[in-house]
């Protein structure tokens, strides 16, 4: 191996290095991808030199000639990093200068592969095989000349790169300059000068580019990588940030767009770059939204993006205005995806309706007469069914002693069915379970442990996949169970869990409710006969009464004597007295207590009738209406009937005419009943309290049972006065 091809490959090797180290500075900076890129293309020319400086033949160093054919496209690079370095580049100019100063190496590039052959003839020198003749020199010619171009060119806007910055970014632009003028004027002078003279050197042009690019990299390391510009800090921010942007020009054109907003949209860079904006917003949003940013304002709001497969994507986004002094350049779009965000507002919406559903039904059902359990239970299962959206609802209830348990009512949707009876023995671990948990909830209730009992006799059966059970109590006892069932997989949340628990009080409720119902009507049937039973009591008692003084009246038909004749009258009155209030009683709603001002009217009337009053007697009646307990209205009547009677019998013994009057109602808290005539007046020298007479004992006698106050006032006439207050019982 020569020194010349070593050297060569050394340099080759630093060109490696050089663009390693480089690349893994920052492996997301283009700036360093370009870089590395162009330090890898030269080590790849260094390389081929070194391989057709040491080849043994011709042929062999010609196929390593050929393959340098890119040699141009490298000072294409080498315009390209500066280009990047000194911003040149931007999404509007961007394409057009990279094949400006691309599409030209390559042609020359692909005619050298072509015509290399014929182009060069391949001759060794002391340093080893190298280019001698050219049998086409316009090639080689056009292709310096063009190098020159592409390398003067980085010159010159490192030039003016250097012009405009400060600090850094100047020191940087004199690396490139120096290193990139180094390497023209060796290159030149050793390559195309130098062989005027016939001076005979190698060829130095990759070696010298070598320290050119050394010094432009060693700029960038030193001054560029650490810098923290606002472009960088921007393609930064740009490149990881979340958000999606979208940059959009002063007519309304889409120039560039992030990664996550191209992920986002569903579109190529191709597809959308250059398109009117309109494309992923609506119209009067585009149009509204640059008007406002060009008015110098940041705006923020809600919206929705077109995707490319037409989907609405709901997006919180902000735009802000690009300027460039007093040029309006566009507009800058930078947003987020808020379809989760709405995902679960509409979620907690839900859930909030289907609560309020809920308590709507619970309040519903809770005002609802659930004490009739077969309507109830039916309105129950519906109001469950349609709740909680499921396929199946059914309400069990046991028997007295547990061992059977039987479906009192299941509702599909469709239609009511009960009857079904299942064995509680078979089944000893589900109902270990109902009890011990108090909720069972299965997704998958054939798999499950406490409930997979079930799957031959009814699960299977019916198509029974999930099942939510609960419990009905009732004062601390297990009564039932309230089923809800599903076709398919269902995991039961909490909230629908507690709903059917509610709903399963609601059952306990109903049973309360139809046992004291079932307990009413009982007691109601009871007092219904009690009452038939005593208005019959009352019924008899009066035919009785009827009976005995119609016997007595028979029998007065056969006595001469008037003393004994008058007893029996009496004694007939008396029994006509009772028998009239039995009659009021039976003929009453209330068995307990009668209208006493009524029954009055009727027992004076048929006094007169007994008595067979003159004409000339006139029955005044001043009388209210007052309903009085049978334990009082007996004792007051008989009280009544003794005196109108005494009055019919006594006051009136020669005059044909004369007044009975008779006076009931309330009385300072108490009732006052007060008989009274115009007649002879009772005898000054009898003591009605003190008498023989039996009509005048049971008057003192009852008004004592009465607990009443009795006075006779002997003025114009007989008055007897009683006050009394009517007992309670």
């Amino acid at each position: 191996m020569n020194i010349y091809a070593l050297v060569s490959l050394l340099s080759s090797i630093l060109c490696i290095f050089i663009g390693n180290f480089i690349y893994y500075k920052n492996t997301k900076s283009r700036l360093n991808q370009l870089t590395a890129l162009m330090c890898f293309a030269l080590a790849y020319l260094l390389f081929l030199e070194f391989g057709y400086r040491q080849a043994e033949t011709y042929y062999i160093a010609n196929l390593w000639y050929t393959a340098s054919f890119v040699w141009t496209v490298v000072a294409s690079l080498i315009l390209h990093v500066v280009l990047t370095i000194t911003g040149r580049l931007n999404p509007t100019n961007k394409l057009k200068i990279i094949s400006l100063i691309y599409i030209p190496s390559i042609i020359i590039s692909i005619y050298f592969i072509i015509s290399n052959l014929t182009s060069v003839n391949i001759v060794n020198e002391y340093w080893g095989w190298t280019y001698s003749i050219q049998l086409n020199p316009w090639l080689f010619d056009l292709s310096n000349l063009w190098i020159v171009i592409l390398m003067s060119t980085a010159i010159f806007l490192a030039y003016l790169h250097y012009r405009k910055s400060d600090d850094e970014e100047k020191t940087l632009a004199k690396y490139i300059i120096l290193g990139l003028s180094f390497t023209l004027v060796i290159g030149i002078f050793s390559d195309n000068i130098l062989p005027l003279f016939s001076i005979k050197l190698p060829e130095t042009f990759y070696t010298v580019a070598t320290l050119g690019i050394a010094l432009l990299c060693y700029g960038i390391v030193r001054y560029r990588i650490p810098q923290l510009t606002p472009s960088m800090a921007a393609d930064e921010i740009v490149s990881v940030m979340s958000n999606f942007s979208v940059l959009i020009d002063s007519k309304n054109r889409i120039k560039n767009i992030n990664s996550v907003g191209l992920s986002l949209f569903g579109y190529g860079e191709s597809e959308i770059y250059g398109k009117d904006m309109k494309i992923i917003f609506s119209e009067d949003l585009s149009v509204f939204k640059v008007y406002k940013a060009t008015e110098n304002c940041i705006s923020n709001f809600e919206t929705v993006i077109k995707a490319k497969n037409g989907k609405l994507i709901p997006v919180l986004m902000s735009i802000a205005p690009i300027n460039y002094g007093s040029q309006k350049l566009g507009i800058l779009c930078v947003g987020s995806d808020i379809t989760k965000i709405r995902q679960k507002e509409l979620h907690k919406n839900l859930l909030t309706q289907q609560i309020i559903e809920r308590q709507e039904t619970l309040l519903e059902l809770s005002q609802k007469d659930l004490s009739n359990m077969p309507e109830a239970l039916q309105t129950i299962t519906e109001a469950s069914l349609k709740t909680l959206d499921i396929d199946q609802v059914s309400v069990w209830l046991f028997n007295s002693d547990k061992t059977k348990i039987t479906c009192k009512d299941c509702y599909n949707g469709k239609s009511h069915k009960q009857g079904y009876i299942i064995e509680s023995a078979n089944y000893p671990r589900y109902f270990e379970a109902i009890k011990k948990f108090h909720n069972i909830t299965a997704a998958n209730a054939q798999g499950y442990y406490y409930t997979s009992e079930f799957n031959e006799s009814y699960f299977k059966p019916k198509g029974i996949f999930s099942v939510m059970d609960v419990p009905v109590w009732s004062d601390g006892d297990l009564v039932g169970i309230l089923c809800h069932e599903t076709f398919k997989t269902r995991h039961w949340k909490f909230e629908e869990q507690d709903f059917a628990s509610s709903l399963a009080h609601l059952i306990s409720l109903g049973l309360e409710a139809s046992k004291r119902k079932k307990a009413e009507e009982d007691l109601k049937a009871s007092l219904k006969e009690k009452e038939i039973l005593m208005k019959e009591i009352h019924h008899r008692a009066k035919n009785n009464l009827t009976i005995i003084s119609s016997l007595l009246n028979l029998q007065s038909r056969h006595i001469n004597d008037k003393e004994a004749l008058g007893v029996f009258r009496e004694s007939q009155n008396r029994a006509r007295s009772m028998a009239l209030i039995h009659e009021k009683l039976y003929r009453s709603d209330d068995l307990r207590k009668i209208d006493f001002g009524e029954y009055i009217r009727s027992l004076t009337v048929e006094l007169f009738h007994s008595y067979r009053a003159s004409q000339g007697i006139e029955l005044n009646m001043d009388i209210a209406n007052v309903d009085l307990d049978i334990n009082t209205a007996v004792p007051l009547a008989l009280i009544v009937n003794e005196i109108v009677t005494n009055s019919l019998k006594y006051a009136f013994p020669d005059k044909k005419t004369g007044n009975v009057s008779v006076h009931f109602a309330k009385n300072d808290g108490g009732l006052q009943l007060i008989v009274e005539d115009n007649g002879i007046g009772f005898p000054d020298d009898l003591d009605f309290r003190n008498t023989n007479s039996l009509g005048m004992q049971l008057v003192t006698s009852l008004t004592d049972q009465i607990k009443g106050n009795i006075k006779l006032e002997r003025d114009g006439g007989t008055k007897f006065i009683i006050d009394f207050k009517e007992k309670s019982f």
